[in-house]
C-alpha cells in the first residue's frame, strides 16, 4: 500500500466545487455522508431511503427506516463525490476506504437504479476506490454492461438464502424469486462483474444445510466466484415477524443471549453454521468469505483494510494482496 498514488484532495474538492456551484456544496458539506464514520465493510452510501421489500428478518424497521417505496436521495452523484471528500475519515483512491451501497435499502430497485449508476459514474470519475453493492434485485443486462463499463473496482453481491422459492416468498414478500436473482449473478458474471452470492443473514432452523449446499451449487453454475457468509441480528420485533410469517423460530431463540426490545438488535450465535457454509463453499468451487470487505479486497486486489487476515475471519480466499 505504500506505493500507493497520491490523490490530490483539494484539487479534487475545489474541482467539484466549481462544477456543483455554491448550493451543491453547500448541500454536501451538511450532509450525512461528509460525517459518517466508515464501518468495517466501508463507508455507507444511500441512494435512497425506503425499502418495499418487506423481508421479514429485516432491521432497517429498528433502524428509522419504513418499508415502504424507495424515494432516491438527493443529492447528485457530484456532490455525493464531494461529501465524502469533505468527510476525513474517508480516503480516496485506489487504495482508500472501501465503499458500500446499499445498507438501508436496494440500489436497484426501480426507483433507484438510475440514482445508483449516477453514483457510480461519479465514484469512477473522481474517487476511484473499491465499490460493493449488495441487491435482492433483477438486474438486467443493460445494468450489467453499464456496471462492467465502469473502471473502478466494483463487487456485486447478490442475496439468496434459499432456493426454495416458497419459502423465500414468505421471507422476502415483496422480492424477485430465488431463480430471478441467480439470473442476475449469471448476466453480471457475462458481463464481466466480479459477482459473489451474499448468503446473509444465516437463518438456523428455517433453512437446512441441505438447501444451503444446493443454492452455493446453483450459485456457482450461474457464474458467482464465490459466496459472502454473515451472521444474524435479532430484536423483539424481527422474532415476532418471522413467527407471524410462520416460522418455528425455536433455533433461532435458543441461540440468542438476549432478545433486546426497541431498536437495539443482537447478533445470535451462529459460528458452528457459518464454518460449515463456509466449507461447503470450498467443496462445490466458490471461493469462500466470512466478511465483505474480504470479498471487496479480493475484487480490487487491494490488502483487506480490516486486517482480516490476521484473525478469524480469514478464509485463505487467495488474495495475493493480502499478506499470508
Amino acid at each position: 500500500m505504500g506505493d500507493a498514488p497520491v490523490v490530490d484532495r483539494g484539487g479534487l474538492i475545489r474541482e467539484l466545487e466549481r462544477r456543483v456551484g455554491r448550493e451543491g456544496a453547500r448541500r454536501a458539506r451538511r450532509d450525512s455522508h461528509a460525517r459518517r464514520r466508515p464501518r468495517p465493510c466501508g463507508i455507507t452510501v444511500h441512494p435512497g431511503h425506503g425499502c418495499p421489500r418487506g423481508c421479514v428478518y429485516c432491521y432497517i424497521p429498528e433502524m428509522g427506516f419504513k418499508f415502504e417505496r424507495a424515494r432516491p436521495y438527493p443529492l447528485s452523484g457530484e456532490e455525493m463525490a464531494l461529501a465524502l471528500l469533505y468527510n476525513r475519515r474517508f480516503e480516496p483512491g485506489p487504495e482508500g476506504t472501501f465503499i458500500a451501497v446499499g445498507s438501508v435499502t436496494d440500489p436497484f430497485l426501480p426507483e433507484l437504479k438510475e440514482k445508483t449508476l449516477e453514483y457510480l459514474r461519479a465514484f469512477d470519475r473522481w474517487l476511484g476506490n473499491p465499490t460493493q453493492f449488495s441487491t435482492k434485485s433483477r438486474v438486467e443486462e443493460d445494468v450489467a454492461n453499464d456496471l462492467s463499463s465502469l473502471s473502478l473496482p466494483v463487487n456485486g453481491l447478490v442475496t439468496v438464502l434459499t432456493p426454495d422459492e416458497d419459502k423465500a416468498r414468505r421471507l422476502e414478500p415483496q422480492a424477485p424469486t430465488p431463480r430471478e436473482r441467480l439470473e442476475s449473478i449469471e448476466r453480471l458474471a457475462e458481463a464481466g462483474v466480479t459477482v459473489d452470492l451474499f448468503l446473509r443473514p444465516i437463518l438456523p432452523g428455517l433453512v437446512s444445510t441441505e438447501e444451503i449446499e444446493d443454492l452455493l451449487r446453483e450459485a456457482k453454475d450461474a457464474g458467482a466466484r464465490g459466496v459472502v457468509v454473515g451472521g444474524f441480528r435479532i430484536n423483539r420485533s424481527i422474532v415476532e415477524r418471522l413467527r407471524r410469517a410462520g416460522f418455528d423460530v425455536s433455533e433461532i431463540v435458543k441461540r440468542a443471549d438476549e432478545i433486546p426490545d426497541g431498536r437495539r438488535q443482537r447478533y445470535i450465535r451462529t459460528g458452528d453454521l457459518k464454518d460449515r457454509i463456509l466449507s461447503l463453499a470450498r467443496e462445490v468451487g466458490l471461493t469462500p468469505f466470512a466478511a465483505a470487505c474480504c470479498a471487496c479486497a479480493s475484487a480490487a486486489g487491494v490488502p483487506c483494510p480490516n486486517e482480516c487476515w490476521k484473525g478469524r475471519f480469514c478464509t485463505d480466499c487467495g488474495n495475493p494482496a493480502c499478506p499470508t
